[in-house]
């Protein structure tokens, strides 16, 4: 067995901590105006329940949104690597980064690689365009039940915990 170490790049991991450090801060920054934002749509809720819903759908709609970016994103940076790890025959491939010490897989580990990586690149894809669809699928149902046959409630508020 190849005992080969791809040895860490101490400079891409320090880009990675910073990365994951502002990510955390500016998700802290912006916890307050999003949870402003659902406090309004709950006391607008027992007023206007169609205004309420509109907006809930709209937060909705934007934060899966950003979810399915991501997914796809990663979805679609994995079929990029499996294509290199497939065609070099090794994971890492040559010249890849990485930000901790990493055992060269090469030959048959390197391919069950990359085939991990295609399937949970795949999954990642079909979340992504369920949670871009889900939303929007979601509100035509929603219209459909209020001027179909089966009325909402107009009385019911909305409340989240």
């Amino acid at each position: 067995m190849n005992q080969d170490i791809v040895p860490a790049d101490k400079e891409l991991r320090k880009k990675f901590i910073i990365f994951i450090v502002l990510v955390t801060i500016l998700a802290i920054l912006i916890e307050p105006y999003v949870k402003g934002y659902i406090e309004q749509i709950e006391k607008l809720s027992p007023k206007d329940p169609e205004l309420a819903f509109k907006k809930s759908m709209f937060i909705l709609k934007i934060a899966l949104g950003f979810v399915s970016i991501l997914l796809l994103s990663m979805g679609v940076y994995l079929v990029l690597l499996s294509r290199k790890i497939l065609r070099s025959g090794q994971y890492p491939p040559p010249g890849m980064r990485v930000i901790r010490d990493t055992r060269l897989r090469t030959g048959g580990q390197a391919r069950r690689t990359a085939i991990s990586f295609i399937a949970l690149s795949s999954i990642l894809i079909i979340l992504a365009f369920f949670f871009f669809y889900f939303p929007f699928a979601f509100e035509k149902t929603m219209e459909q039940k209020k001027h179909g046959d089966v009325k909402l409630n107009e009385n019911v508020a909305i409340s989240i915990t």
